[in-house]
């Protein structure tokens, strides 16, 4: 009983890593993929806010797109940069 017992346990651990190894490239390509179409959502949110930023801009009266303009300009001075 021990003797088959420790041989199901011995093929397990011999057969099991050969199992599992088979797997990452497939998870590799996959989460590959994600962070392609993570990237492509992301690029398409930003160019949707900047197309609304800039009708909001259109919106706005002259006077007050030139007070958004010098808020932008001072802010851009003001912020330290990013590291």
């Amino acid at each position: 009983m021990k003797r088959s017992l420790l041989l199901a346990l011995l093929c397990f651990f011999v057969v099991a890593p050969l199992n599992f190894t088979s797997c990452f490239p497939e998870s590799a390509v996959h989460q590959k993929k994600i962070d392609h179409d993570r990237r492509i959502k992301e690029k398409e949110a930003r160019k949707a806010y900047e197309l609304d930023l800039k009708k909001h801009h259109k919106n706005q009266t002259k006077e007050t797109r030139a007070r958004m303009r010098q808020t932008k300009k001072n802010a851009k001075r003001v912020t330290p940069l990013k590291k």
